[in-house]
């Protein structure tokens, strides 16, 4: 489809323009033999509290309530009321801390019951920050299946709503009732659960309130479309797996993603999925040279590689095409040695440093700086366990235990400082700066890049309606490990953000 067909999406949300983060490479092998799940990947229950039912399927509950996701239904007047027309319901996607709508009220009701939860990724162990919880009496419109613009609107007045804190816990004050559906939402995760409300305090399990791990819009989970283009060394997979979007397998301290079992789609860029066991979806070049195919995708991660599918960026249709899809509402991710996925496409967001024969420089290890406070919070609040992996290992690896400063390892490429500003028109007669923004700096290797240059190693800017965000380091170490390392675990933060609703503004021009 081309741009003018793709769906807009309106979210009601406080405005917000939540910048990323994201990390890169390794190629961990070995067969495992201890399996885990990603977390629940249904609907626990028919609300009711009892644990021996399973209630009808949200596809049964919902109807056509749910929508197509083409953006063409009304949102909703917030009161929790099935809308007038038999439309979708209120949606709503948050990053800022809600204010209930500044003259909203309390929402009205008698708030004579309070949910208390705690909201986890799909893994059922990593707290999430800053996800909307909230009740309502209609089901909200579903994410779509393609891409689409993320577009921000007022939170409109009348839905009980709360967020998660930095260990995810939330406490929900709202009104008892039968009927009703409550919904957990970060960026393009969600999840919608219909519910009876009983008066009074209700813990709810984990696994009701947790972020989904596959797609099933049938039962009220959704997740972004993600495509990942497998590179030649890096092995995100495994990180996603590690998530809670597979099921991993651990043996000899290394912990992969069994095949079969991923929530999202594997591309060949220098590495054919199949010989990991994966399907294939194709190759790279077939990706962007094919609009369609691009589209049927939020989020496409292009990790460390060589350059077998480099080629394909020589006809500007191709280019055309990954920035259009972008300008639509994608989000583009390219780590290190895969930086001409970066810098042929999106040339105008940064400088590389260069060694003569290209951005493809030797490795080095960077004590970097974070950047972003609400990044720097999270870390700094998540339970012992994840900062530190070395217990599950038999070699020693990266801690957060000396932040706001984390060791980047396998550091492979480098954006120089300053940062271009890139403006365009906000459409009220100012000019915004849509360039990148620096999550993490740190000091070159004293080889390609000297240690005295600081430079960003993680760095987000938006075009259109979508996000572009590029590290120089692998999202996973260079070698074989069981857990999330730092550099992963800044990954999961972005992946939590990278869908977060945002102002729609022009591609830059010229």
């Amino acid at each position: 489809m081309d741009s003018s067909t793709r769906p807009t999406l309106v979210l009601l949300s406080l405005l917000s323009l939540a910048p990323l983060a994201l990390g890169g490479c390794s190629d961990p092998g070995g067969d495992g033999d201890d399996t885990t799940g990603p977390g629940s990947e249904g609907i626990g229950g028919d609300g009711d509290g009892d644990t021996n039912e399973s209630g009808e399927s949200m596809g049964e509950s919902m109807g056509e309530s749910m929508g197509d996701g083409d953006g063409d239904g009304d949102p909703g007047d917030g009161d929790g009321d099935p809308a007038d027309d038999g439309g979708t319901g209120p949606k709503f996607d948050i990053f800022s801390t809600p204010d209930g709508g500044g003259e909203c009220g309390d929402g009205g009701g008698n708030k004579d019951a309070t949910l208390t939860g705690t909201v986890f990724a799909p893994n059922g162990t990593i707290p999430v920050v800053g996800a909307l919880v909230y009740t309502t009496g209609t089901p909200p419109e579903g994410i779509p299946d393609q891409v689409y613009c993320a577009e921000c609107v007022e939170l409109e007045c009348g839905v009980d709503f709360t967020e998660t804190d930095l260990e995810g816990n939330f406490s929900l004050p709202t009104n008892s009732g039968g009927g009703k559906y409550l919904v957990v939402q970060k960026g393009q995760f969600l999840r919608v659960t219909p519910i009876n409300i009983a008066p009074g305090n209700t813990n709810l399990p984990d696994a009701d309130v947790e972020l989904p791990g596959v797609w099933d819009p049938d039962n009220g989970l959704y997740i972004p479309k993600i495509a990942i283009a497998d590179g030649s060394y890096d092995r995100i997979e495994d990180a996603m797996g590690k998530f809670g979007l597979a099921d991993t397998s651990i043996a000899n301290f290394t912990e992969t993603t069994v095949p079969g079992t991923e929530s999202f789609d594997l591309w060949d860029n220098g590495r054919n999925p199949t010989s990991d066991g994966y399907a294939s979806q194709g190759t790279m070049t077939e990706l962007v040279s094919n609009p369609d195919l691009l589209d049927n995708y939020h989020i496409i991660f292009v990790p460390c590689s060589s350059d077998t599918h480099v080629s394909a960026l020589n006809d500007q249709q191709n280019v055309d095409n990954i920035r259009a899809w972008v300008e639509a509402g994608g989000r583009w991710y390219v780590a290190d040695w895969a930086n001409e996925w970066m810098r042929q496409v999106f040339p105008e967001y940064q400088e590389f440093y260069d060694d003569g024969f290209g951005a493809d420089l030797g490795s080095y290890d960077s004590l970097a700086d974070v950047l972003d406070d609400g990044m720097l919070e999270w870390l700094e609040a998540l339970p012992e366990p994840l900062k530190d992996i070395n217990p599950l290992n038999d070699e020693t690896h990266p801690t957060l235990f000396d932040l706001p400063q984390l060791l980047t390892v396998d550091n492979w490429s480098g954006i120089q400082y300053p940062l271009p500003e890139i403006l365009v028109d906000n459409g009220m007669g100012d000019m915004v700066n849509v360039g990148h923004t620096a999550w993490l700096e740190g000091p070159g290797g004293g080889w390609d890049i000297p240690v005295n240059d600081i430079h960003p190693l993680t760095v987000t800017g938006q075009y259109g309606c979508g996000k572009i965000q590029f590290t120089s380091y692998h999202t996973a170490e260079f070698f074989d490990y069981v857990g999330l390392s730092p550099q992963e675990l800044v990954l999961i933060y972005t992946i939590l953000e990278i869908g977060v609703c945002q102002d729609p503004l022009p591609p830059p021009q010229g």
